[in-house]
């Protein structure tokens, strides 16, 4: 019984984001060593746009612009326009190509100040 519940646990968590709801703050791993967290209230603009098979996620916020490159990101901006993503982060490589359904897979992750 324990290891049917694990399975499934394992089976339904997202890789390069957690949803949860209600949740103040984003955080944004950028690499194992650097993480970012933003407050909500700061979340001016999100916008998804695809070119082919790469799809590019922009958040603005107050003080930073954010751009999640990746596939399968509309879940993720779904999510996030009810501001319940608790976290995110790049998929690892050894993983990208694995099937992920309509979870979506970050790539890459570019963060710089806004002006």
């Amino acid at each position: 019984m324990k290891t049917e519940n694990r399975r499934q646990t394992v089976q339904t968590t997202r890789a390069c984001w957690q949803r949860e709801a209600p949740c103040p703050c984003l955080r944004i791993e950028t690499s194992p060593n650097e993480a970012h967290v933003f407050p909500y209230q700061h979340l001016v603009t999100a916008s998804l746009t695809s070119a082919g098979q790469i799809e590019t996620l922009r958040l603005l916020f107050s003080s930073h612009a954010v751009e999640l490159q990746g596939r399968n990101l509309r879940t993720l901006l779904l999510a996030l326009q009810d501001f319940a993503v608790k976290w995110l982060r790049t998929m690892p490589e050894r993983y990208e190509g694995l099937e992920t359904g309509d979870g979506g897979v970050i790539t890459g992750i570019h963060i710089e100040e806004a002006r």
